[in-house]
């Protein structure tokens, strides 16, 4: 797992190129994050689960992604 901190956008900043938007309500706060292989990993804040981000859908440099809640 992977721990990276919250920005004041309430993003975290993934490869120094590209922006995962998660909420607001947890910038300057850390958030692990958990491979789950292929490019999938989810996100947690302590214990809980916030979403899902695919890693080789991060295109636009310029534009955040939102977490995704279910994959299917």
């Amino acid at each position: 797992m992977k721990i990276l901190k919250v920005t004041q956008n309430g993003a975290i900043r993934w490869k120094s190129y590209y922006w995962v938007y998660l909420t607001a309500a947890l910038k300057g706060k850390y958030v692990g994050i958990e491979d789950l292989g292929n490019g999938i990993w989810k996100v947690f804040y302590r214990n809980v689960f916030l979403g899902f981000f695919n890693e080789n859908e991060l295109r636009n440099k310029e534009q955040s992604t939102r977490l995704e809640t279910n994959l299917v």
